[in-house]
This record gives structure tokens, C-alpha cells and sequence, in this order.
């Protein structure tokens, strides 16, 4: 047994977060799934390491998720980009409309 799972019990359920216990997992996760690639094949257990590897995969997703909206990061402000000519193409199409 690593020294993950050690630490995970010897501490009282309501005294950490779901998101320590979370990466504790994840940490458990990626130790086992080095023991079981450091195993010789007629030893290892292909499923169990594929399901481990998935597993770790899902925890990285979620650890790695950012919730921001991406119009936030390309300074758009959410309005799909419109260039100098484009602009003024509307403008004055507009304008015409408004004085005929």
C-alpha cells in the first residue's frame, strides 16, 4: 500500500475537501499506474492499467477546467471580429439607407 493511501485514512472524513481527497486519489491513480507498467506483461493486467490511465485522464480534465467564458481571453468581448472595412462598409450601407 502506497504512502497515498496511508495519509488518506489516517485522516477524519469531514476534515478535508472533496478536492484534497480528489487529488489524493489522482495522486494514488498515477502510482498504480506505474507499478502496473513497470510489470512484466505476463504480469500486468492491460485492462485494469487502460481503466487507470482513463481514470487519471477524467481527474486531469476536471483539475484542468476553467469555467471562464473563452470570449474573455481573445478580447472580443463576445462579438465575433469585424474588420476596418467591413466596419465601414456597414456604416456607410447604413447611411445611404437613412437618407434615401
Amino acid at each position: 500500500m502506497s504512502h497515498t493511501s496511508i495519509e488518506f485514512r489516517s485522516v477524519a472524513p469531514g476534515q478535508i475537501s472533496d478536492h484534497i481527497r480528489l487529488s489524493l486519489i489522482h495522486k494514488e491513480l498515477r502510482a498504480m499506474s506505474k507499478r502496473q507498467s513497470n510489470l512484466h506483461e505476463m504480469d500486468s493486467n492491460y485492462y485494469l492499467e487502460e481503466c487507470i490511465n482513463d481514470l487519471i485522464g477524467r481527474i486531469d480534465e476536471y483539475q484542468d477546467y476553467d469555467p471562464t467564458p473563452q470570449y474573455l481571453y481573445d478580447n472580443t468581448g463576445g462579438e465575433p471580429a469585424v474588420s476596418s472595412a467591413e466596419m465601414h462598409s456597414g456604416s456607410w450601407k447604413q447611411h445611404q439607407k437613412m437618407h434615401s
